[in-house]
């Protein structure tokens, strides 16, 4: 079996819809027939759970520490998506590191799948590097806000310093217009080639659309709703995108 093909959903700035794009994501790509494994690595504050309207009794955290098997912890998601849910809450131990022998077992349970979407946490904390820079892809997720903006450009630097071969595309969430966010996506890689001296994939933009917050309010994925609204027509691109393999993900896997 080819091993699954892995992409890390992160942000520089909390706030900016990450783990809402996770989770539909997961669901487009699990509507074209993939297996897909989400795993919530924003340890003690996860949050996929919850929009899920899931209460899980085991988490990554626990996994990570030995204290149970992962097959204990995984909840099955909206259209069978395979869900690894976080603590919401710190906890009074900490999962032990990110070590090759620590990760074995998630390594021989995420075989199973096509593709592996881990959100992580946001800004530049340890955890969150770690996990980014272990995957086959970055999806790099912002808005057209300024902070948002400088902490993106902030954490895909710290990033490169970690793994200069990084794979990376800019997703831009919550744009007004296609030409405002072709007008970010733009600068944002002109800055990253000039620099960086990097290249950042363009992977488009989600529209902002009121019907996400409802949603996300009443605990139910966006890309359910028929008919699908505008930030759902977008994330269903994408997923078609990466089943199809534009861009290339190289099946390596995540842990």
């Amino acid at each position: 079996m080819a091993a699954p093909r892995s992409l890390a959903i992160t942000s520089g700035k909390g706030g900016v819809g990450k783990s809402c794009v996770a989770l539909n994501l997961a669901v487009c790509l699990a509507r074209r027939q993939q297996r897909v494994l989400l795993v919530d690595a924003d340890l003690g504050l996860g949050n996929q759970a919850i929009l899920m309207g899931l209460s899980p009794e085991r988490t990554l955290e626990e996994v990570l520490s030995g204290r149970c098997p992962v097959e204990a912890a995984v909840l099955e998601g909206p259209e069978g998506i395979v869900l690894l849910p976080a603590a919401s809450q710190l906890l009074p131990w900490r999962p032990a590191a990110l070590t090759p022998a620590g990760l074995a077992p998630l390594r021989s349970f995420e075989a199973q799948f096509d593709f592996v979407l881990i959100d992580t946490g946001a800004g530049l904390a340890p955890k969150v590097l770690d996990f980014a820079a272990a995957a086959d892809h970055l999806l790099l997720l912002t808005t057209p806000e300024a902070t948002a903006i400088a902490d993106a450009y902030a954490l895909f630097k710290v990033l490169l310093q970690r793994r200069p071969d990084l794979a990376a595309g800019l997703l831009v969430n919550m744009a007004e217009s296609a030409q405002e966010a072709a007008e970010l996506q733009e600068k944002f890689a002109e800055l990253a080639n000039r620099f960086l001296g990097a290249e950042i994939d363009n992977w488009g933009y989600i529209p902002l659309d009121r019907y996400v917050r409802e949603a996300t309010k009443r605990q139910i994925p966006f890309t359910l709703a028929t008919p699908p609204p505008p930030a759902a027509r977008a994330l269903a691109r994408l997923a078609e995108n990466l089943v199809e393999g534009r861009p290339a993900l190289a099946p390596q896997g995540l842990f």
